[in-house]
């Protein structure tokens, strides 16, 4: 091929003629440094003179420098060397030929704008032209007049509908990875995975193979991405990703469901403890740190596995077994695994009932509050009550809260359930009072969720608020352990709290891991001993010596101890020696609807230590 170089220069007292003339060529052809280089030209065929009123009108531009290769189609086809352009100009007189060469250009040198030169009678078979790779069609004779400028506005336009195209194409071809592929950590979606699954279910039966299906949810990821944000917790989730795809074998597939979920495809595993492996692997690679803004997190998951054929045949089956068997993980404590067994469905169909009928129970108003009286140990009174809420099923009577409060908890429906108990044991407390009976205080609990997810003090100043009850009048009680996952940020929620003039209390206290350089900052008011030292203290003497070191330790802090799930007169006498300040139990009272518990706040009825158990 010959080479010949069009510089970008012209004198200056050049005029070009044709109002056209003045409109810029916007092909946008940069270089690797971002800077305007030359339009790369191929022009091929045509005479020398043809060749030279070519070059010199690219010449005369004024807005681009070209770099033209002049050669014919007979030595572009035989050309061994790879073909680099940005343009092609093909002069052709007769369509047979001009098809022949359009054809030779798709294959050396491939999807590029190509302005065809020729006569315009020769284009009888436009649309055959341009369906075999023209771009735009003009005649020989407009070459030799400069006043009309059709062969630049040709280059203009062909350049320009070649970049429409161009743009065009990898939008669609965004789109389609946007379709099938997750935004955020650009694992594939759950979309494609149900295809992928699909595809490999078909590929298996016809192997007589096996395949897995696992399923992950992130291990406390709500609490890193509540307390410490959004932007925190979707980078966590691009690292989770990232360490997944590490995991498994290009035949596998790794996608993200939504949220803090996943789920993995095993292909064509011999058996199901392959799928075990993989499951620690990815263990193993949540355990180390993740490094974020300086700081490590450390995360775990909880993965359900079922295998095929054994477990389901197809996608829905598949993944709702290895869903439940993820739940069964995520109930052990999490960062495990677990397989599907057949008596798990049962559970979950179990669960899934208790779900759907606590919906319904919140809008309905099934829910009643039993009240529990607190004893002063030291004069006998009564110095308040705690809430404990009951579901009053229509079918199936009384249901206890250990039974569907996890249920709440995991659903979120303990906002809405927490909220209401919050609002209704105001309310009473004031209807109380205004029947003449004060309590020192009515005690509220405040789920781990609740006291993570929403502003503590914004929700019971409104209850408050509403209910028109005194500050002091009401104790929320919040858990050792929803206090200590996340110390700092407890802190600040214990101090608006406080703030607001309400009691705080550590429930539980003794079964979690406070630390006391962190206990002896919390503004709290009481420490309630969990019940599982108060039921062996008499036969333990390691819990009795608990006990008592929480009692010394609650009044060396200025802090009231208070001793719960008391059942018997021995218990209560034993509570006496250290100085526990309150007991409540069913030595006294278990917890009791309004209607019975108001006689003995009201002092017509005496609460007497039952001495049955001793």
């Amino acid at each position: 091929m010959s080479d010949v170089i069009v510089p970008f220069e012209r004198p200056q007292s050049e005029e070009l003629t044709g109002a056209d003339r003045n409109a810029p060529l916007n092909i946008g052809v940069v270089g690797a440094d971002g800077r305007p280089r030359p339009v790369r030209v191929l022009l091929i065929g045509g005479t020398t003179d043809e060749v030279g009123v070519i070059t010199g009108r690219l010449e005369a531009h004024a807005q681009r420098s070209f770099r033209v290769q002049a050669t014919d189609i007979g030595e572009l086809d035989s050309a061994t060397e790879e073909v680099s352009v940005d343009l092609v100009l093909l002069i052709a007189s007769e369509v047979g030929p001009a098809l022949a060469s359009l054809r030779i250009l798709r294959q050396r040198v491939g999807e590029f704008p190509v302005v065809l030169i020729g006569e315009p009678g020769d284009w009888q078979q436009r649309e055959l032209l341009v369906r075999e790779g023209a771009t735009e069609l003009i005649g020989r004779a407009e070459l030799a007049d400069p006043g009309v400028p059709l062969l630049e506005r040709a280059i203009d336009w062909a350049v320009e509908r070649h970049e429409l195209q161009h743009e065009l194409r990898r939008a669609r071809e965004v789109g389609r990875h946007l379709a099938h592929h997750d935004t955020l950590t650009n694992l594939p979606n759950r979309q494609a995975f149900r295809a992928r699954l699909r595809q490999l279910l078909a590929q298996a039966r016809r192997n007589r193979r096996q395949l897995a299906v696992l399923f992950l949810d992130l291990d406390r990821f709500k609490h890193i991405n509540d307390t410490l944000g959004h932007a925190v917790g979707d980078r966590l989730l691009q690292e989770v990703a990232s360490r997944l795809k590490s995991c498994v074998r290009e035949s596998d597939m790794a996608a993200r469901r939504g949220g803090d979920e996943f789920n993995l495809i095993l292909a064509d595993i011999r058996r199901g403890q392959d799928a075990a492996r993989v499951a620690r692997k990815v263990q193993t690679a949540l355990a180390k740190p993740f490094k974020l803004d300086g700081a490590e997190f450390y995360t775990s998951a909880s993965i359900g596995i079922s295998v095929y054929p054994a477990d389901g045949r197809d996608v829905e089956t598949l993944v709702k077994h290895a869903d439940i068997a993820m739940y069964q993980a995520k109930g052990q404590g999490g960062g495990t695994h677990r397989f599907f067994l057949p008596n798990m469905n049962d559970r979950a169909l179990e669960r899934l009932e208790l779900e759907q009928s606590l919906r319904l129970a919140i809008e309905r108003q099934e829910f009643r509050l039993h009240y529990q009286p607190r004893i002063d140990l030291e004069s006998g009174r009564i110095t308040g009550v705690e809430a404990l809420v009951r579901w009053q099923h229509p079918d199936l009577g009384t249901i206890h809260p250990d039974e569907f409060i996890p249920v709440a908890e995991e659903t979120g429906l303990i906002d809405g359930l927490g909220a209401w108990v919050l609002g209704e044991a105001c309310r009473q407390a004031v209807e109380w009072r205004e029947q003449g009976i004060v309590l020192d205080s009515v005690a509220v609990n405040f789920s781990a969720r609740q006291f993570r997810r929403q502003r503590p003090a914004e929700v019971v100043r409104r209850a408050l608020e509403k209910a028109g009850l005194e500050p002091g009048r009401l104790e929320i009680e919040i858990t050792e352990s929803a206090v200590m996952q996340d110390a700092g940020v407890a802190l600040e929620s214990l101090a608006e709290l406080r703030a607001l003039g309400v009691q705080v209390a550590i429930d539980d206290f003794g079964t979690g891991y406070s630390s006391l350089a962190y206990l002896k900052r919390f503004p709290i008011t009481k420490l309630k001993i969990d019940k599982t030292f108060i039921r062996t203290l008499l036969i333990d003497p390691k819990d009795a010596a608990i006990t008592e070191a929480i009692v010394a330790m609650a009044h060396s802090l200025g802090l009231r101890a208070c001793a719960e799930g008391v059942e018997t007169r021995k218990q209560l006498e034993f509570l006496r020696a250290p100085g526990c300040d309150e007991v409540q139990g069913y030595v006294f009272s278990p917890p009791l609807p309004v209607e019975q518990v108001t006689p003995y706040l009201s002092g017509e009825r005496a609460l007497i230590p039952d001495t049955t158990g001793g």
